[in-house]
């Protein structure tokens, strides 16, 4: 080691900081000079970037269902907007449930998409939306023991029996 650089060394960190070069950075590689017009950039076009795409269909299942219900069940209609009394108004005031007022609008977003013609697969509907439970009771009488029982009785009573 020099003398300057032992010196360096042994001086306080406060002077061995003052003492020590530092190299000179240019006038024109300032990081914000490429920065801020890449996110200018990025920001002013927002069609050229990422296209996220809400499906408004998604969601539609049997949970939605049992809670609209159990919404309609509590408040009625839960759009309907009360007044400062809290008496339906036709003016503007408070809804009833604005949770439950969410529910409802996605229910009759979920029947309409119910209703969509997909014949080539483009989107994603959920066709059993609120009939889970009839689609169940239809299969279950369309059985082969059910067809059996059924054609049995109309046998028996056009005189075919046995």
């Amino acid at each position: 080691f020099g003398s300057s650089q032992q010196q360096a060394a042994s001086a306080p960190r406060s002077q061995r900081s003052a003492t020590r070069p530092r190299p000179a950075m240019a006038a024109t590689t300032k990081p914000t000079a490429f920065v801020v017009p890449l996110l200018l950039a990025a920001l002013a076009a927002p069609g050229s970037g990422l296209h996220v795409q809400q499906d408004p269909c998604s969601g539609c299942n049997e949970d939605l269902a049992q809670s609209y219900q159990s919404c309609a069940l509590l408040h009625g209609d839960p759009c309907t907007e009360l007044n400062d009394d809290g008496l339906v108004s036709s003016g503007p005031g408070m809804k009833k449930d604005v949770g439950c007022c969410m529910r409802k609008q996605k229910h009759a977003r979920c029947l309409e998409c119910k209703s969509m013609d997909c014949e080539h697969g483009i989107c994603n509907v959920n066709k059993k939306y609120y009939s889970e439970r009839t689609i169940a009771e239809r299969s279950k009488q369309s059985t082969k023991a059910a067809y059996k029982k059924y054609d049995d009785r109309a046998m028996r009573a056009a005189g075919w029996a046995a």
